[in-house]
């Protein structure tokens, strides 16, 4: 901001702070939150960060507005214009009709030229300033979120294959399941006849031996009875 006029503070942050944190001037984080958006106005005002931490917070929201008032500050042309007379207006407690003509009154007397058409082209000027800077934000802002679109629609898609790919294979294998369930219960009837039929034959079997066991030991018997 121009230091060419004296009397009206250190700059429209001193009376922004008071306005910005009214309510929260307690607050033991809300210097230290100044004092590093403060350090970011030495930055080129296209280099800094728009984005707050959380949207939906009033006090980023604050944050968020003390740096777009920075914006401005690194804006502002060297003399008296429509910058200077707002920052009087502030600074003598508020925007309002009676503290904007106390400040241009004030401030003619510092810079003979300044006149209406001075404040309003230069007011002018930085609405557009702000403006296209805004604008260059948000476009990158929207190709930053459709960045986040596409990849998250690219994610949500692959995972809806996995999970068919998933279902198809759940589905086999409960077919499979089903299968060996009925194999199992098949296995008593299929295998059960084979086996009583082999049952069947060591019974006959061994009916047969001890028949024919039953033959020879009569002829042994005979053998040691009748054979001198």
């Amino acid at each position: 901001m121009s230091n060419q006029i004296k009397g009206f503070g250190n700059g429209i942050l001193d009376g922004l702070k008071k306005v910005l944190f009214s309510d929260q001037i307690e607050s033991p984080e809300k210097p230290e939150r100044l004092q590093e958006s403060q350090k970011q106005s030495t930055q080129p005002f296209s280099q800094i960060d728009f984005s707050p931490s959380s949207p939906s917070a009033p006090e980023d929201i604050r944050d968020m507005k003390l740096r777009v008032y920075q914006l401005l500050e690194n804006m502002n042309k060297p003399g008296v214009d429509f910058f200077e007379v707002w920052n009087a207006a502030v600074e003598m407690g508020g925007v309002n009709s009676s503290h904007i003509k106390s400040a241009y009154t004030s401030l003619r007397f510092a810079d003979k030229s300044l006149d209406k058409s001075r404040l309003l082209g230069t007011g002018k000027s930085y609405i557009d300033g702000l403006n296209s800077v805004f604008e260059t934000e948000l476009l990158k802002r929207k190709a930053e979120k459709e960045s986040y679109l596409q990849k998250k629609a690219q994610t949500k898609s692959n995972l809806e294959a996995d999970i068919q790919h998933l279902n198809v294979q759940i589905s086999q294998l409960q077919q499979q399941l089903i299968d060996k369930k009925a194999e199992l219960q098949q296995i008593d009837a299929r295998e059960d006849p084979q086996m009583a039929a082999i049952d069947q034959k060591i019974t006959h079997g061994k009916q047969a031996v001890d028949l024919v066991l039953a033959e020879m030991n009569q002829v042994m018997n005979i053998i040691e009875k009748d054979i001198n």
